[in-house]
């Protein structure tokens, strides 16, 4: 059941996504440069570069932990089913307290899970915002001295 969701889910972003214009620039370009003209410094594509692998990592493992959880779900079902009625009206019963430790299991898997997939959600954000955000020329800063005077010159792009 959570294998077809997933497929629906990434089917609709592929579909309802649109495609980059020609007259920008690549769209791989994007992720790493932002929009700020200049040459890109090597520390900015390794920062974000780090930002977007563990994006890619947290999310990958938040999916497989809640595949695992759905096992696990599936599993607890299985032994329900296999149990007669009413076997966890004694909650000290073996039988009641291995069914809730699939439950148990099932939960932590899941949370898990969400919390690595909400992590690598704004491990992306925080990559595309650096990208964006952390401007590709530093300043140049020019100082002229002169008998009379000196004088101090910022340029860039701000």
């Amino acid at each position: 059941m959570l294998r077809v969701r997933l497929a629906a889910l990434t089917a609709a972003v592929v579909l309802t996504t649109s495609g980059a214009r020609a007259e920008e620039a690549r769209f791989s370009d994007r992720f790493f440069r932002g929009t700020s003209p200049g040459e890109l410094p090597a520390a900015k594509m390794v920062t974000v570069g780090a930002l977007y692998a563990a994006a890619v990592a947290s999310v990958s493992l938040g999916t497989v932990s809640l595949i695992q959880a759905g096992q696990r779900g599936d599993a607890a079902s299985t032994y329900k089913h296999e149990q007669a009625p009413g076997f966890c009206n004694d909650l000290a019963s073996p039988s009641c307290a291995n069914y809730r430790s699939l439950l148990d299991e099932e939960r932590s898997k899941r949370n898990v899970g969400l919390i690595l997939l909400g992590t690598g959600g704004l491990l992306t954000l925080a990559g595309a915002l650096t990208a964006e955000l952390w401007q590709n020329e530093a300043p140049r800063v020019a100082l002229d001295v002169r008998p009379d005077g000196m004088s101090l010159g910022i340029s860039g792009n701000f």
